[in-house]
């Protein structure tokens, strides 16, 4: 059956000693120049990323002076500026019925959709930094028969704090 030739061949090969056995034809040679080529692009692509960064980028809405300095480019000046004077200049209104008859509920439990209000009654009250004509274009105040009441003109803040105690 067994000789002693080739269990010693099949130990020989499985230990990995026999000579015949250790060169695979179908093996590839290792591919040097492939590791190369992804060594030079992985170079190539940080040292781009390490220029891209180091040119100085400026953030919109800023502009570079002639002596170097960063400002504000016009047109966000004239913006800030004007979103200042919107906070020195609010109102709190108050939204009046100006007949009796049902409104829409914006605030009602579920499935509530309408509520009654009486002439005189107040549908809604608010703040806004853009004046009556901007906040509700077209006088579109969401609802029929209502009047735009203002009661209250001062900063933002002020506004604010008159809405929360009424």
């Amino acid at each position: 059956m067994f000789t002693s030739t080739s269990v010693s061949k099949r130990r020989k090969a499985l230990d990995g000693d026999d000579p015949m056995l250790l060169h695979d034809e179908n093996k590839k040679p290792p591919r040097g120049k492939m590791w190369l080529f992804l060594l030079l692009l992985c170079a190539l692509l940080a040292s781009g990323y390490i220029i891209w960064n180091s040119s100085k980028k400026i953030a919109p809405g800023l502009i570079e002076t002639p002596e170097g300095e960063i400002i504000l480019s016009p047109e966000r000046e004239a913006k800030r500026n004007r979103e200042l004077e919107e906070i020195d200049n609010a109102i709190q209104y108050a939204l009046v019925a100006t007949i009796d008859g049902y409104y829409p509920c914006l605030s009602c439990p579920f499935g509530v959709e309408t509520i009654y209000l009486y002439k005189g009654n107040v549908w809604k009250y608010g703040v806004t930094r853009k004046g009556e004509a901007e906040r509700y274009p077209g006088g579109n105040y969401g609802a029929d028969n209502l009047l735009f009441f203002p009661m209250f003109e001062g900063t933002y803040s002020e506004c604010l704090k008159r809405e929360k105690t009424l």
